[in-house]
Parts: structure tokens; C-alpha cells; sequence
């Protein structure tokens, strides 16, 4: 096989990991009623999930050097795509909400196996592989999305998702037995670093790595929570017009994504991160503010503002996490399983108040004024920038 038949299956895992994932969440207003929710109670039980995606990040890392990457692969993959598709049927919200911690141990499980797999894929091939994987899985987000716009119309949520959920799975078996011959084995790494012993005497945080990235992908996590919720309820738009501003922010960092080695070359990643965060966090508050204000006395207005606002931040934020994964594990002595996992486990932590934050601000204010907050965030990442290009302690 040649060198680059490893790269072609991890790019066709990311893309069905952001098509069965996101695949619920334009039809997030449906889920919401169907549950009897409102904003605050809605963004609360979503935010569970966080806690449960703790345990995985504190253990799987050590897990995937131990077993390697298509063991826990397999596994965490059977195990969100069934809990995706049982939770579109489930009207209790207490059961829904032990199946959302069920489903964050299980998504986070997927992501921190299937990225120590692209960071070795990165290592063998010696190319920048991390900015295009999250490209494949954000194009797959805007597919899921795109089908759920024209679905759901004419399709019920359930048979959209056990179907969508279902197909996913074949798909991945058929990718893992291509991908065999290229996965990180169990453990390959040369000393004991990924032992389980280690998983709290050697916990690391690198604080200013971890706030940046905080910052950067903030704007990407309340877009999915909250971008069609805002076009739908606060704009007036209908359900199909209404994710027609998260397909602008998922295209948008589709291209950031898949074209910062264009820019890499030419301008220095701390720029290009600074840059981005400014510029991008700006446009968005000030597309959503301009929304806002014409929601009422001039609708067309406010759908080219909203749609912008999200255009140009989403691509703002582009790279934001892939370039402080790739800073993490440049600095750190461990395996990429092991550094996903720690700095998952802080991140997870801090987007967990975070998103209670915007949540309860929607709640308590509104949810325009509680979109603001991400995007000062965004702004505010050019304070850690310069982390990108710190060397190796």
C-alpha cells in the first residue's frame, strides 16, 4: 500500500465522525419541544455531556497506547452512534440526561482515539495533517446539516437520525478494515508514559495553551448549541431558512481549515491566530448586534448579518483548535492520546461553565446577548497567540 492510503481513511473517519454527530443538531428546536425545555433548561442538560466526556478524557488516552487506536475506535464509535439514535425517541428528561452523559463519555472516547490516530498519521508522513482532519469533520457537520435543512420538512426526527446513525456505522466498519495496517498498535510508545498508573501523578496542565484554546473554539461549540435556536426563534426565520447561518459558519471553516498552509507559509502562525480571533470575534459581535436590531423593521437586513456574522467568524476560528492541539503535543513529552485526554479534561471543565454561562444568560437576558460571549472570547485569543510558536520544554 502507499504511504498515503493511512491519511485517505483518517480523512474519511473525520468527515463520518462530523456527519453522524452534528446530524441532530439543526433539528435541535424539535428535540427541545419534544422534551419541553426552554432555552436555560435546553442548554443545561446539553452541557452534561460535558461531565460524562471527563471520564473519557482523563482515561481513554492511556487506553488507546495500551490497546491502540482500533480497539477504542471501534468501540466508542458503536457506542455514540446507538445513543444518538435512541435519544431522538426518549421523552423522559431524566433518562435523556443519563444518555447525554453516556453519550459525552462515548463521543469523547471516539475523539481522543481517532486524534492520537491523525497525530501518528501526521508523525509518519511528516505533514501538517491536524487542520485538515477537523476541515473533513467540519465538512461533514455542513453535509449533516445541509440534509437536515432539506429533511426537515418532510421527515420525521426520528427516522432522520436512526437512519443517518445507522448508515454511519456501516461506513465506519468499512474504514476500520482499511485502516488496520496503518493504526497507532497498543503500546507503541517507547516508555511507560501511557500506563494507567501515571493518569494522576503525571497530569500536566499547560495553562496558557489550554485558556487559548478555550477562547478559540468557544464560537464553534455555541454556533452547534445555539446558531439555529437564534435564526429560529429570535429572527422569526422558518425551519429550513433557520440553519442557513450555521451552513454558513460550518463552510466557512471548512476553508479556514483546508487552506492555512496557503497562509502559513507566507505570514507567521501567531499572526494568523491574533489576526483571526480579532478580526473574526469582531465581525461576529457586530453581524449579531446588526441582526438583532433589524430583526423586526428589516428581515432580509438581518438575515445577511447573521449569515456574515457567522461566515467570518466561523472562519476566524478555523484553525483555532487544531493549532493549539498540535502547540499541546509539540510541548509535551507524552503520547498524542494521552495530551488530547489532558487537554480535553481542562478544556471540558472550563466549556462546561461556559456554556452554563450562555445558557443561563439566554435564559435570564436574552440569547443574542449571550452569543456576545463567545465572540469577545474569540477576540480575546490574540492574548495567547504567541504559544503557536513556542518551542519544546
Amino acid at each position: 500500500m502507499s504511504k498515503g492510503n493511512g491519511k485517505t481513511y483518517i480523512l474519511a473517519l473525520f468527515f463520518i465522525f462530523g456527519v453522524s454527530t452534528m446530524g441532530w443538531v439543526g433539528r435541535f428546536p424539535e428535540l427541545k419541544a419534544h422534551l419541553h425545555l426552554t432555552n436555560g433548561q435546553f442548554g443545561t442538560v446539553l452541557s452534561i455531556g460535558i461531565i460524562g466526556g471527563l471520564i473519557s478524557l482523563l482515561v481513554v488516552g492511556h487506553i488507546v497506547h495500551q490497546f491502540g487506536t482500533l480497539t477504542v475506535m471501534f468501540i466508542s464509535s458503536a457506542g455514540y452512534l446507538f445513543l444518538i439514535g435512541l435519544m431522538v425517541h426518549l421523552t423522559s428528561v431524566p433518562i435523556f440526561i443519563l444518555s447525554n452523559f453516556l453519550l459525552g463519555v462515548a463521543v469523547s472516547a471516539f475523539h481522543i482515539s481517532v486524534n492520537a490516530q491523525a497525530l501518528h498519521e501526521q508523525e509518519r508522513l511528516g505533514e501538517m495533517l491536524m487542520p485538515k482532519v477537523a476541515g473533513l469533520w467540519s465538512a461533514g457537520a455542513l453535509f449533516s446539516v445541509l440534509l437536515s435543512g432539506i429533511l426537515a420538512a418532510h421527515t420525521s426526527l426520528t427516522w432522520h437520525i436512526d437512519i443517518l446513525e445507522g448508515s454511519s456505522f456501516l461506513l465506519m466498519l468499512a474504514l476500520f478494515q482499511k485502516i488496520q495496517p496503518f493504526v497507532l498498535q497498543a503500546n507503541e510508545f517507547p516508555d511507560d508514559s501511557a500506563s494507567f498508573n501515571r493518569i494522576f501523578r503525571d497530569f500536566h496542565v499547560n495553562w496558557p495553551i489550554s485558556i487559548g484554546m478555550l477562547m478559540g473554539i468557544q464560537l464553534e461549540f455555541s454556533s452547534g448549541d445555539w446558531a439555529t435556536i437564534y435564526s429560529k426563534e429570535d429572527l422569526s426565520f422558518n425551519v429550513g431558512v433557520a440553519t442557513i447561518p450555521y451552513i454558513c459558519f460550518i463552510f466557512a471553516m471548512i476553508l479556514g481549515r483546508l487552506t492555512i498552509s496557503r497562509f502559513t507559509g507566507r505570514i507567521p502562525l501567531q499572526t494568523l491566530v491574533s489576526r483571526g480571533g480579532v478580526i473574526g470575534g469582531s465581525a461576529f459581535i457586530l453581524g449579531l448586534t446588526l441582526s438583532h436590531h433589524f430583526s423586526k423593521s428589516a428581515p432580509t437586513l438581518a438575515f445577511i448579518s447573521i449569515c456574515l456574522a457567522f461566515l467570518i467568524g466561523g472562519f476566524g476560528s478555523s484553525f483555532m483548535g487544531p493549532v493549539f492541539l498540535i502547540a499541546a503535543n509539540r510541548a509535551s513529552s507524552s503520547p498524542g492520546g494521552v495530551v488530547v485526554g489532558q487537554l480535553g479534561v481542562v478544556n471540558s471543565v472550563l466549556t462546561f461553565l461556559v456554556k452554563a454561562i450562555i445558557a443561563w444568560t439566554a435564559q435570564w437576558l436574552s440569547l443574542s446577548v449571550a452569543l456576545l460571549i463567545p465572540g469577545a472570547m474569540l477576540i480575546a485569543v490574540s492574548l495567547f497567540a504567541k504559544v503557536t510558536v513556542e518551542q519544546p520544554a
